[in-house]
């Protein structure tokens, strides 16, 4: 079981994300991390085509939900999350 799993810019593109969160859940080891960067809908400018590439804030609650620890830091348009089961 690994220690850490990540997660970089396609967890916006996965199609059934609280199944992959479950085998994620399943897969990391106890006390491990499981660290997602991914973009925030909304924060490019409204003139930009890919302003709505990012995930939603409906969908950055389902990713967080659950874990006993979030921690998060913003990039620009991308957030990163830390988080422990």
């Amino acid at each position: 079981m690994p220690a850490i799993v990540t997660c970089r810019l396609v967890y916006r593109w996965i199609d059934d994300k609280a199944a992959f969160l479950g085998r994620v859940r399943h897969f990391l080891a106890p006390g491990g991390t499981f660290w997602v960067v991914t973009e925030i809908t909304g924060r490019r400018p409204a003139t930009d085509p890919l302003q709505d590439l990012g995930i939603t804030p409906a969908q950055a609650e389902l990713l967080t939900a659950g874990w006993s620890a979030v921690q998060t830091a913003d990039l620009d348009v991308l957030r990163c999350y830390a988080l422990r089961p």
